[in-house]
């Protein structure tokens, strides 16, 4: 039987709260993108990938292109 696998990229943006010693915690939200990788409808992975404040850098660029290279290589091995 042939495995069946797809892989969803997302802007996604997460929320950490920080402990301040000097005042209350605050809730920081960074700017992300998230792979999910499904195998037969099931999530089997998630990579989240932060990116700069402002906008992506190359660092930022280069490391989404990289993710993104291994996440459709594993998807393609199920063909």
């Amino acid at each position: 039987m042939r495995s069946e696998r797809d892989v969803q990229p997302r802007w996604e943006p997460r929320t950490v709260v920080v402990d301040d010693p000097r005042g209350p915690d605050r809730a920081v939200l960074y700017p992300g993108i998230s792979l999910t990788r499904r195998e037969n409808g099931y999530v089997v992975d998630e990579t989240w990938l932060p990116v700069g404040e402002a906008e992506p850098t190359v660092a930022d660029d280069e490391a989404l292109f990289a993710a993104m290279h291994a996440a459709w290589r594993w998807s393609a091995s199920a063909a």
